[in-house]
């Protein structure tokens, strides 16, 4: 990435952008990266053996750094421009970001004709005069990150066409070979979720449109399936969501929680890199019903 390129940090109610010269105290970045990561070994020991049983060693938390100089145009610029930077330590729930919560913000930068992001939370922030150069400042921001990915900005949407009965006549199409799968619906409906990233992401929703009962969304590319039993869609108007992660389930119906309507087969699934076919399928799928897949593009931080 380019440190000169336009980014900014923070949420819609306060936002620094760095490296735009029309902005008013214009800050302008100088190294970002991360400093330190934590891994976590899973070995677990062999018990009354020497040894241990080797397991992956996974990453913990990262500490990643932002260093820059604010040039204000007055006193007043530098006062505001630092209480810009320190209110990043205390900024709240980032509204409309699936990970943005418990004070994680984005920060955004463009790379490769795309913008990225990644979510941090500033926990320190030093500001140290520059005597030399009257009001320029010199600024760190200290960061934690939870999650080491890189998300692309974008939030796409893959939407599956709506069932069409109109040019059929019945369940059945002869001459009917047995055994005949009664009770299953022989109406699907599927789109592609293409991930231009390098690992695999979780959706930030899955939303399921009715008439459609006991629906079922399936990744084809990796075999999983979500499926819903005892839940019954009557209308357009009336939608399943799921919204995971690696943190939490949540799984409405009609705005209830309907969690305990997934099956024990059931794995909430990510999307990997590539095309995924997900596909709408249940007991009964019927004129109308579509689904909705939103996810983000996404990249290991290195």
């Amino acid at each position: 990435m380019s440190l000169y390129e336009r980014s900014t940090i923070g949420t819609s109610t306060n936002q620094i952008v760095f490296n735009d010269t029309s902005s008013t105290p214009y800050f302008r970045v100088q190294s970002r990266a991360p400093q330190r990561r934590q891994l976590r070994d899973s070995d677990i020991p062999v018990p009354f053996e020497n040894g241990i049983m080797d397991f992956e060693t996974l990453t913990g938390q990262y500490t990643y750094i932002i260093q820059g100089t604010m040039y204000p145009a007055n006193e007043a610029d530098s006062d505001s421009g630092v209480a810009a930077l320190r209110k990043l330590a205390s900024l709240e729930v980032s509204q409309g970001d699936n990970l943005a919560d418990d004070g994680y913000v984005p920060y955004v930068w463009k790379e490769a004709s795309r913008y990225k992001l990644l979510f941090v939370k500033v926990l320190y922030v030093n500001v140290v005069d520059n005597v030399k150069q009257g009001l320029i400042k010199q600024f760190s921001l200290i960061c934690k990150i939870k999650d080491p990915t890189i998300f692309g900005e974008e939030l796409k949407t893959a939407t599956t066409a709506q069932v069409d009965l109109s040019g059929t006549t019945g369940s059945f199409k002869y001459p009917v070979k047995y055994p005949e799968a009664y009770g299953a619906s022989l109406y699907s409906t599927s789109n592609t979720a293409y991930n231009e990233g390098d690992i695999p992401v979780y959706p930030f929703a899955i939303t399921v449109y009715g008439p459609c009962v006991n629906p079922k969304i399936t990744n084809s590319r990796t075999g999983e399936y979500i499926e819903l039993q005892g839940v019954t869609l009557s209308n357009s108007l009336n939608i399943a969501t799921l919204t995971y992660d690696k943190d939490s389930i949540a799984v409405q119906v009609d705005g209830t929680n309907a969690l305990a309507r997934v099956t024990n087969t059931s794995t909430f699934f990510k999307l990997v890199p590539g095309g995924n076919l997900i596909t709408l399928s249940g007991s009964s799928v019927s004129n109308g019903a579509y689904l909705t897949v939103q996810y983000r593009d996404a990249w290991p931080l290195s």
